[in-house]
């Protein structure tokens, strides 16, 4: 045996992931896009079952308007979990948006 396969990686959780090939500074933000995409596909699922579902005189299923309340807020609690980790690192750039955020 050569000296390649021998000091071969073994897979890890995050290999199999996916996590582990994107580089260290940009795993958490990959994963914030990945997750904010699928709850917008989600949301627009229902949105789209809500507007087929309306027909005359049939009444309006206000489980999905609550169901899609439900996801905009785990949205909006994963962006601003986000943004509270990235101000703990103290970092000028991050600073210089939390300023811009709280200017508006």
């Amino acid at each position: 045996m050569n000296t390649q396969t021998e000091k071969r990686p073994t897979l890890s959780i995050e290999k199999k992931s996916g996590a582990a090939d994107a580089p260290p500074e940009k795993k958490p933000e990959v994963i914030l896009r990945e997750a904010l995409a699928a709850i917008d596909a989600e949301r627009n699922e229902l949105a789209k079952k809500a507007i087929d579902g309306i027909k005359p005189g049939k009444s309006f299923d206000t489980s999905i308007v609550r169901e899609i309340n439900k996801l905009e807020t785990k949205k909006n609690r994963l962006i601003v979990a986000r943004l509270a980790t990235l101000l703990k690192k103290d970092s000028e750039a991050v600073q210089a948006i939390a300023h811009q955020i709280i200017e508006l």
